[in-house]
């Protein structure tokens, strides 16, 4: 930052004409599509979703029903002020909203020998919706009159709000068909988090006219948050409870199928299950928000 301050310090007071101060700005909107690379302990846990139900299907002879789709795309709108250092360096300032959801089922249908018919079904809908705030500079370098090159990178502040509710149904049945018992609850998570990120890119700018540019962009973004903290409204048979605290990642050893599979808890403070072997590997759950955005927008100059 100290850098990037000098810079716009030494070059705006060596410009040559200051009675153009105003013209040097110019307002940018863009929006675009955010291929999404993993985002980490969420698309693992349903990832393993898929796997545990593939596995309790396989063993009891069932059927697996419904796939969990993973989080891998989403939309971004922006609006940014740009300030013209020179003809080739430029300072930003940017905030817009990025937008991704995913609704899925899963589950399966199992006859346990001389047990009771079980129909499972685990239906997550996840919301991720983000305010990024972003400070960068830009080099630009012209190809013709009305064509310009620009490479950009800088920092930002993000404003992550993560919405994750599902429902979990299970349906007990006699081998005669009728109804044995059924169970279901609903849980939501509300959570925030505000992480430091960066992003930096390549572009190109076509003049439309003297005020008017058309601008495509392709830009690599590096958000991790490594806290996920908010709150936790659980609806179960008879009984509802709401309470603040974190998501946590942990491993979980099933003796059923006697593999580990991951899992996502929620917590008032790190639970204290070690040295158990039934749980490793357990720490805080990870959002990963990072990939890459192809954008297209005008530029318009002020005055």
């Amino acid at each position: 930052m100290v850098i990037f301050l000098s810079l716009v310090s030494i070059e705006t007071l060596l410009a040559k004409n200051k009675s153009d101060l105003v013209n040097r700005f110019r307002i940018k909107i863009s929006c675009g599509l955010n291929n999404l690379r993993n985002i980490r302990d969420i698309n693992k846990h349903l990832s393993t979703g898929n796997e545990r139900h593939s596995d309790y299907a396989q063993y009891y002879n069932g059927l697996k029903k419904g796939e969990l789709k993973e989080i891998g795309s989403g939309f971004e709108s922006e609006i940014g002020l740009t300030f013209d250092i020179t003809s080739r360096l430029n300072v930003y300032i940017r905030s817009g909203y990025e937008f991704t959801e995913i609704q899925s089922a899963s589950g399966f249908e199992i006859s346990p020998p001389g047990l009771i018919d079980v129909d499972f079904t685990y239906s997550p809908d996840i919301s991720i919706r983000t305010i990024p705030i972003k400070l960068g500079i830009s080099y630009i370098i012209p190809f013709s009159r009305k064509t310009r090159l620009f490479i950009n990178g800088g920092i930002g502040y993000y404003l992550v709000k993560t919405n994750f509710n599902w429902k979990q149904t299970e349906i007990w049945t006699y081998k005669d068909g009728s109804l044995y018992a059924d169970f279901s609850e609903m849980v939501e998570w509300d959570l925030n988090s505000k992480p430091i990120g960066y992003h930096g890119g390549v572009g190109l700018e076509y003049s439309i006219a003297r005020n008017l540019g058309l601008v495509f962009e392709i830009q690599a973004n590096s958000v991790k948050a490594k806290k996920l903290k908010g709150t936790e409204l659980f609806l179960g048979p008879g009984s509802s409870e709401s309470l603040y605290g974190t998501v946590y990642y942990f491993e979980k050893w099933n003796s059923i199928t006697e593999k580990y599979y991951m899992g996502l808890g929620f917590f008032k403070e790190k639970p204290d299950y070690l040295p158990s072997p039934e749980y490793r590997n357990i720490r805080n759950a990870e959002l990963d928000l990072s990939g890459y955005i192809l954008k297209i927008g005008i530029k318009i100059r002020l005055y």
